[in-house]
């Protein structure tokens, strides 16, 4: 969609072919439930403050950590891990799905409703049930509050102060080995009964994590399968993969996994060509260099059998339209959309390819379309605002970010191009006024503030009314950045 800045949105649904009959699954369903452990760390750290930290840590994920801003990839993702919340039971706050930049296998949740995936967890899937197994074992350790318990049981046994488990908790969701350090030295010498309870966790957010997978209509042996599959691969390295630090699997987990699993009846969940396509983006964007993919895909197609393959025309002309071979990719991807014409993978590549050509009037026409049948849907306003800002239409894309903006507050990338409008605009108030939400969404206080003071220095002296509302956003923030500080 952009050449320099990537906005992408999804909004598609998974099924299934077949499920067990309703007496069977009810049964299966009912032998997997557990009582309500959550409110256990109530005392420690309450349900108001998780939801403070959560949206503390939000921010702090874009800032500190490799967040991919791919918003076609953030709603494969929110779509497939909402389908798992709503089949969760004790979930307290809305959650939010993240995918990390980063070449080991690993996920992990924190406060607030935040699970983060890896990459390479993504493109280790073999099945989407696969993944959503991961999926769901982290919804799991967010309903019951497996962080706050922790930080209740250290509590009991030496005397830490939550701010420090804390911090080192999210050192080692983020490199689970630095983690490992911090957290032994926060806990001064009680580093056994920290990991006794970790694995604790872990067996519970396997049971949970499995009735989640099932009730969502996933085949529960993609849980078996990746993580046991996980489990062989490190019986042959020195070098355990990074999930397994952060997600302890001795061989009792191992057995416990499949005795849970071996005797279900099977479960034909319809694979989604949407997961087929998230891995093949993530791979050509995030893995190799492009001409890799460009070899691969070429060879692949040059195959027997295998020259219709919509998958692998896509990864082509995806890793064409990356190498900037515009010309070459759009007869692809035009074969892909009479296919599937409202594939938003397809309407998405598209778009980046007719940007490239200069094809400025005709992808207009077409995204204008599609917005008609689809009005709200996120992919197709991004890419339409920022095809008006490269077809210098940058006012009637100011007033499309406005309305989505209005909905959806903290969309970085949507900051990013109204920013990017106002530039073009020449209206500078405007423009430090977008940057400054852009560094408040990073929880970069002072540059905000800054920011806002030159867009202030920038009003015509009759404006009072932008004035006013500069200053309190200046004051909004500093109470936010205080709020912060106390906690």
């Amino acid at each position: 969609m952009f050449n320099k800045l990537k906005c992408f949105a999804l909004a598609a649904a998974v099924g299934i072919s077949a499920m067990p009959s309703s007496t069977s699954y009810a049964s299966i369903s009912n032998n997997h439930k557990l009582p309500n452990l959550g409110t256990v760390a109530a005392g420690s750290l309450t349900i108001e403050k998780e939801k403070v930290l959560g949206q503390v840590i939000r921010r702090q994920l874009r800032a500190t950590s490799p967040v991919i801003s791919d918003p076609l990839l953030d709603q494969y993702l929110n779509d497939l891990g909402n389908r798992l919340v709503s089949k969760a039971a004790d979930v307290r706050y809305p959650f939010d799905f993240y995918m990390i930049k980063n070449p080991q296998i690993n996920a992990f949740a924190t406060f607030g409703g935040v699970v983060a995936i890896h990459t390479r967890t993504l493109l280790e899937a073999k099945t989407e049930s696969e993944l959503a197994s991961v999926i769901g074992h982290e919804i799991a350790h967010v309903t019951q509050r497996h962080i706050a318990r922790t930080i209740e049981e250290n509590e009991r046994n030496a005397p830490l102060t939550i701010a420090s488990l804390l911090g080192a908790i999210l050192i080692a969701m983020a490199d689970p080995s630095a983690g490992a350090a911090a957290i032994t030295t926060a806990q001064a010498g009680s580093q056994q009964m920290a990991l006794n309870y970790n694995r604790q966790n872990e067996k519970e957010a396997d049971r949970i994590g499995l009735r989640i997978l099932m009730d969502s209509g996933f085949d529960p042996k993609g849980a078996r399968d990746f993580f046991v599959r996980l489990a062989e691969q490190s019986r042959y390295s020195s070098k355990l993969p990074a999930m397994l630090y952060s997600h302890p699997l001795p061989d009792s987990r191992v057995s416990d996994i499949r005795a849970r699993i071996d005797g279900l009846p099977p479960v034909y969940a319809k694979e989604s060509i949407y997961f087929n396509l998230a891995q093949i983006r993530t791979a050509v964007f995030y893995t190799q260099v492009p001409s890799y993919h460009v070899e691969y895909y070429q060879t692949q197609l040059n195959g027997m059998m295998q020259a219709n393959n919509p998958l692998l025309k896509y990864g082509l002309a995806l890793a064409l339209m990356k190498e900037e071979k515009y010309a070459e990719a759009e007869p692809l991807i035009n074969q892909l959309l009479e296919l599937d014409a409202n594939n938003l993978f397809y309407l998405d590549l598209k778009t980046d390819i007719a940007l490239g050509l200069k094809q400025y009037t005709s992808i207009l026409e077409l995204l204008s379309g599609k917005l008609e049948l689809m009005p709200k849907n996120q992919v197709l306003l991004l890419n339409y605002a920022n095809a008006l800002l490269t077809a210098n239409q940058a006012q009637k894309a100011v007033e499309i970010l406005k309305d989505f903006i209005i909905l959806h507050p903290e969309h970085y990338l949507a900051w990013q191009l109204m920013a990017q409008a106002y530039k073009q605009l020449e209206n500078r108030s405007m423009y430090h006024q977008a940057q400054a939400e852009l560094y408040a969404l990073v929880l970069a206080y002072p540059k905000a503030i800054d920011e806002l003071h030159t867009a202030f220095n920038y009003i015509e002296r009759q404006s009072e009314t932008e004035k006013r509302r500069i200053s309190a956003r200046i004051k909004q923030l500093r109470e936010e950045q205080e709020s912060i500080k106390r906690l």
